[in-house]
């Protein structure tokens, strides 16, 4: 089975939301995700919880996770959010960096997915679009490797 990790700043919107969406569109593969400054401390709060809910996404068990060795280790895929997440791999697991890609240039897209914690409701629905896509767009790509 395949084993893909999302990563992003803090594994509270972003990469959970990328871990979320590709759970609910393929089975077959095993997801996780993690934050750079991940915290178990954190949680979801605010427009992303209504994005969940609309999208009936389970999000109740979530706690952020930090990125470790052994979630890289483990994973055959890593997806990072931005250039920044990229960056922060290569610098301190360097080990890993080959498994390592920017979600949108996976996707044949260019930049990075800004980050939209504090914004409104809409910058979330737009992130969260925005990531569908990109999903939708890798899954083959998951499924030749």
């Amino acid at each position: 089975m395949k084993k893909v990790l999302f990563v992003c700043t803090g594994n509270t919107c972003r990469s959970l939301m990328a871990e979320k969406i590709l759970k609910k569109l393929k089975k077959d593969i095993l997801v996780n995700s993690a934050g750079i400054s991940g915290n178990p401390d954190y949680r979801i709060f605010g427009a992303l919880e209504e994005v969940f809910n609309e999208e009936n996404i389970d999000f109740s068990n979530h706690t952020s996770k930090p990125l470790t060795e052994d979630l890289l280790r483990n994973a055959e895929v890593v997806l990072v959010m931005t250039q920044e997440h990229r960056n922060f791999i290569k610098q301190n697991f360097p080990q890993y960096f080959k498994k390592v890609h920017l979600l949108t240039e996976f996707a044949g897209e260019q930049g990075d997915i800004p980050d939209p914690i504090g914004g409104p409701k809409e910058l979330y629905v737009k992130t969260f679009k925005r990531i569908e896509n990109l999903i939708k767009k890798i899954i083959p790509k998951l499924d030749d490797k």
